[in-house]
């Protein structure tokens, strides 16, 4: 038969591998482990046996390598995801940081039963040469929260606490820096907004999402959270309108049977609770969003939304990406990310802050963490530490 003759069927990553060996004999191989047998079907039948014990903790754990039990961690998380229970943006995050920082580190080969806090050590700082703080912090954050799972699962000893003795490397000795955030200064604003929201002759936007980016620049708004804008989170204030946000748009791993392509965009909830807020609309932001009602078609994907291509669908951020950019090009600005709507509107809105009631103000706005706010935004300065102690003079 035509298909005795292949030698081996692919499967997915993970899914383990069924081929036919030298003596025509029938192997499944999942981790290391091999079933051997005259019938295909018997082999995989074995080998998903196997895979199940592993996959549930019924097998021997101390033999499982990091790598290995980073699959049976990761496998649970898309138990998790299929119920609701995960997000998918949480499970995309684990699996890259799986995939991009451990999975081929020596720390992968070892066995979790000979784990401990100096090679977990070695391995962050192996990281520390090539990875932001950002990227570090992640790797770290997986393995802390795959060693919970194995405690929970009582996988894992009780007393088992290798990362008590890790340590984090300070930014300030790693060769890769945190990326600084970008602001657009206070000159460059007028011409970026007049721009921005340019008609044509025939009344038409010059910019489809010029609008919206003057939003952006009025609300903080993330960029997820912009495009997920709709008529269901808009509130009357009596004087003015203000806008709930309770939805942002992202795009994931299309983990969907027969996908047709390799991520997909969901509208999901805020990842933080703090992100569910109301930030009232000042007269721009108020301007602009009446504009967006009025020009923008209805929504294949979901009636309420507001923001849509010419076709009617959810534009991607590379579509409003690439509308900043034809702006500031056009003025002969510098370039600037979306984000950096989001910077501007922080830092502008804490330079009229006199107390720390207000600070916490600001951050409710932007749907940080107080902290957070005040170690990116506030800065000193030497003229300000100047008038500071020559007031003790005065």
């Amino acid at each position: 038969m035509p298909n005795e003759q292949k030698t081996k069927t692919r499967r997915s990553k993970g899914d383990g591998t069924i081929f036919k060996n030298s003596k025509g004999k029938w192997v499944a191989r999942y981790q290391g482990k091999e079933f051997t047998g005259d019938v295909k079907s018997e082999v995989k039948a074995r080998m998903d046996k196997y895979k199940l014990l592993v996959q549930t903790g019924e097998a021997c754990t101390r033999k499982l390598t990091v790598k290995q039990y980073g699959e049976k961690f990761l496998y649970y998380k898309e138990q998790q995801n299929k119920r609701g229970k995960f997000k998918n943006t949480s499970l995309d995050r684990l699996e890259r940081t799986f995939q991009n920082q451990i999975e081929g580190s020596e720390l992968a080969k070892i066995l979790m039963c000979n784990l401990d806090g100096l090679q977990i050590q070695a391995f962050i700082d192996s990281l520390a040469c090539k990875y932001s703080l950002s990227t570090i912090r992640k790797a770290y954050l997986f393995l802390q929260a795959m060693i919970g799972f194995g405690l929970e699962m009582k996988d894992l000893p009780k007393n088992f606490d290798p990362l008590s003795i890790v340590e984090l490397p300070d930014e300030s000795v790693l060769e890769v820096k945190t990326k600084e955030i970008e602001i657009i200064p206070d000159e460059y604003l007028p011409i970026f907004i007049k721009t921005a929201l340019e008609r044509k002759p025939d009344g038409s936007l010059a910019y489809r999402y010029g609008p919206l980016l003057v939003f952006g620049l009025n609300t903080g708004f993330r960029e997820g959270e912009l495009l997920a804008i709709s008529t269901a989170g808009i509130r009357d204030l009596g004087d003015r309108h203000a806008y709930h946000i309770s939805e942002t748009v992202s795009t994931v791993k299309n983990r969907d049977k027969n996908a047709a392509t390799k991520t997909k965009r969901v509208l999901t909830a805020p990842k933080y609770p703090r992100s569910i807020r109301t930030v009232p609309l000042n007269k721009e932001a108020d301007d602009c969003l009446q504009l967006m009602l009025s020009h923008y078609a209805s929504n294949k994907v979901r009636k309420d939304l507001i923001i849509t291509t010419k076709n009617g669908l959810l534009p991607t951020a590379r579509n409003i990406q690439t509308t900043l950019d034809r702006i500031l090009t056009k003025e002969g600005l510098p370039h600037y990310g979306t984000h950096a709507l989001r910077h501007t509107f922080a830092t502008r809105l804490l330079r009229q802050t006199k107390s720390h009631q207000e600070i916490k103000a600001v951050a409710e706005l932007l749907g940080d963490d107080y902290n957070v706010v005040v170690k990116t935004y506030l800065h000193t300065d030497e003229d300000g530490k100047l008038n500071l102690v020559d007031l003790l003079a005065s």
